[in-house]
This record gives structure tokens, C-alpha cells and sequence, in this order.
């Protein structure tokens, strides 16, 4: 890429950068939860059409998805999820939330703000790509079945696409670095849920009951030698209990305990033995305390795969557009993606933005925290990135 493109390219990317962060702040202010994106969706279908896109709503009207045409080429997808968090937000900063109990806490404010910059840039480009290119602004990334399959079942997203790309804010690097894994990243996941059935009685005749409670953190701690005993220290596995409800008083021992959790594993073939192994144990525990155990299990997302060869050509694109420091990442990340969906379907890249602020100004407090506060800087980075693929795959 000439040295005159590129100036062109961050001349651009400066010029829509206040912007960009104009949108997220008013975003970050009117957070909604998984499903119930319909404010957002408004403001980014308005934003979008007064910038002179042609935006239409699909899904429930909580998702957005503009197309930028110029002449025949090929087409490239690119995607920013717009879902906060149940979280009240403890940051501070003026452009706080307006909404008690419900935050930006996982960047996707920034993802957005990210993409409609892209968008803009891009369509100030088309003098050097040909093609189609789609924003998609997708709902429900973190509550299965998630937004990305939503829309791939509705035909939304076209699957003979040439690539897609996305990304996610990370505290793993500072504002300007961008971390890439070939292959393999985030994992898959497949959440449980176990119902024990005991028998219930009083507090003082222990005897006399099938305790569901003492059942229940038994299994709970058996659990946990999957992990540690079963799996070889080089396989990154997780398995994590997150909920445990049962009785209401404390001298009465209740018939039932509930509890649910994730399994997370890169190799979907060993994450089906760990499911079986995970039934076996359960119901053999249970049965040693003459109790009776349900589980249920439901496929979340599956483990990401960032096609290599567009890999490799997205580090040496963004290189030569951008001065963002590249980080080969060698190890995958155990967090989850529904975009890993899209990447079933179209090869694509999804990528790790630095969020952390240079110097000592970081307050150490990572993503679905009340307290976190990524970098805006780091919008030029990104919308950097999301330019360089799309210009690498049109042409």
C-alpha cells in the first residue's frame, strides 16, 4: 500500500474519529440487555441514515445491517455486537450509565462506535476497492443462542461472503496494539444445569432426610478433578459452577438444590468426553447419597477459528495502514464468542483490541466489571483495523 493511501487512510480515520467517539458515549449512557436492543438499534439506524447509509432493521427491529456497494467484486462482512451487561456501573466518568443496573461493561459500545467509523471511512475510499461491503450491528452476544446465529438463520448474512471480521476490546495490551491468534482462539462452550432431588426435613433429624444440599457441593468439588486429574495440564480446560440455590431457611433441609455452570475446551471431540464424564459422576454421586440428579446440557458457542492465511494477510494490511503495534498471540483464550458462528460459514478474522490506557492511568479493572473504563484512543486503532481487512479481501 503507497505511502499516500495510507496518509489518506489515517487523514480519514482523524476525521471521523470525534465522531465515533460522539456515538459511543451516547451509547455507553442508553445500555440495554441481550434481546432488548431496541433503543440502540434506533440510534444507530438514525446515525447511520443521516450519515447517508441506507441502514434497514432486522431480527425483533434489534438489529442493523447497511450496505456500501461500488461496482462487482467481491464482499466482505464486518460486525460490532451492541448487548451491555447486567451491571451497575461504578466508573465515574460524565457520560456515565442513565440505566441503575445495566452497563457497557464489555466494550461493545466501543465495537459499535468502532464499526460506523469503519463505515464511514470506507465509503470515503471507494476509489481503491470494488465490491460489496455489510456492518452488520448485531444483538445478543452474551445470552445463547446469541444474535450471530439469529441472523444467519434468517438469511441475513450472506454465507458465500469472501471474509468477516470482527473484534473485542482487550486489557491484555494498551490503546494502539492489536493481538492476533492463527487458528483456533476463543473456546467453546457448553453450559449445564443439574437439579438434585433429596428428600427434605428438619435440621434436627439429618437422618431422616436425603440432604440435597451436602449432595450437591459434593458433586461441586468432584467436579473440579476433571480439571485437575483428567485433563492433561497442556489441554486448556474450565469448568466452572457459577450458581448454587436451594431452601430458604436455615434449620430446614430442602427436597431440591439446583446448581449451573459452563464447560469450556478448544477440541470440540474432548469436550463431548468431558460432557459424558461430567453425567457419570453426577449421577453416580448422587446415587451414593441415595439422591436423584437431573442434568441438563445446552451447546453455547463454538470455539473460534480465525482462518490463517487471512490472518496473515491482515497483520502484514494493517501494518502497512496503521502505526499499531501487532502482537502474535501464541495461546488461545478461554472467554467465548458467538462469532464464531459467522466463521463456521465465511472465513474471517476476529481480533483482540488493546483498551488499556499508556502510562499509569489504568485502574486495573478488566471487562464485565462495574468499574471498567477501556481507552478511547483505542477507536482509531480499531477502526484501522476493520479498514485494512476490508481493502485487503476487496482487492
Amino acid at each position: 500500500m503507497n505511502d499516500q493511501l495510507k496518509s489518506k487512510i489515517n487523514e480519514l480515520i482523524e476525521s471521523v474519529y470525534p465522531k465515533s467517539v460522539q456515538i459511543r458515549r451516547t451509547l455507553h449512557q442508553m445500555p440495554e440487555l441481550s434481546g432488548a436492543e431496541f433503543e440502540t438499534a434506533r440510534f444507530i439506524y438514525s446515525e447511520l441514515s443521516t450519515a447517508g447509509f441506507k441502514p434497514a432493521f432486522h431480527l425483533n427491529k434489534n438489529a442493523v445491517i447497511t450496505q456500501l456497494h461500488n461496482n462487482q467484486g467481491k464482499t466482505v462482512v464486518l460486525r460490532a455486537d451492541m448487548d451491555a451487561l447486567p451491571i451497575n456501573e461504578e466508573t465515574g466518568v460524565p457520560f456515565t450509565s442513565k440505566k441503575p443496573g445495566i452497563m457497557h461493561a464489555c466494550g461493545h459500545d466501543i465495537h459499535s462506535a468502532i464499526l460506523f467509523g469503519a463505515g464511514m471511512v470506507l465509503n470515503s475510499l471507494k476509489d481503491y476497492w470494488k465490491g460489496k461491503i455489510l456492518l452488520i450491528f448485531q444483538p445478543s452476544e452474551e445470552v445463547e443462542p446469541g444474535g450471530a446465529i439469529e441472523l444467519l438463520n434468517a438469511g441475513a448474512i450472506p454465507t458465500d461472503a469472501n471474509g468477516i471480521f470482527g473484534l473485542h476490546v482487550s486489557t491484555d495490551y494498551t490503546s494502539g496494539t492489536i493481538g492476533i491468534k492463527e487458528g483456533t482462539d476463543y473456546a467453546g462452550v457448553t453450559i449445564f444445569d443439574i437439579l438434585i432431588n433429596g428428600k427434605g426435613g428438619h435440621g434436627a433429624t439429618p437422618q431422616t432426610t436425603i440432604d440435597p444440599v451436602v449432595c450437591g457441593s459434593s458433586i461441586i468439588i468432584a467436579l473440579q478433578t476433571l480439571v485437575s486429574r483428567e485433563t492433561s495440564p497442556l489441554t486448556p480446560v474450565t469448568l466452572t459452577v457459577g450458581s448454587f440455590h436451594s431452601g430458604n431457611l436455615r434449620n430446614i433441609i430442602p427436597d431440591h438444590a439446583t446448581f449451573s455452570g459452563t464447560l469450556r475446551c478448544h477440541d470440540p471431540q474432548y469436550h463431548n468426553v468431558l460432557k459424558s464424564r461430567i453425567e457419570q459422576m453426577v449421577k453416580s454421586i448422587a446415587a451414593s447419597f441415595r439422591a436423584n440428579a437431573q442434568i441438563t446440557f445446552k451447546d453455547s458457542y463454538p470455539p473460534n477459528y480465525n482462518d490463517p492465511h487471512l490472518s496473515k494477510r491482515f497483520i502484514k494490511s494493517i501494518k502497512s495502514i496503521a502505526d499499531c503495534n501487532i502482537i502474535i498471540r501464541s495461546d488461545p483464550i478461554m472467554y467465548a464468542e458467538d462469532f464464531a458462528y459467522y466463521q463456521q460459514k465465511i472465513p474471517g478474522v476476529y481480533a483482540h483490541l488493546g483498551v488499556k490506557p499508556k502510562g499509569e492511568n489504568w485502574n486495573g479493572y478488566g471487562i464485565h466489571t462495574s468499574k471498567f473504563n477501556p481507552d478511547e484512543f483505542s477507536i482509531k486503532a480499531g477502526i484501522a483495523a476493520h479498514v485494512a481487512f476490508t481493502l485487503d479481501v476487496l482487492n
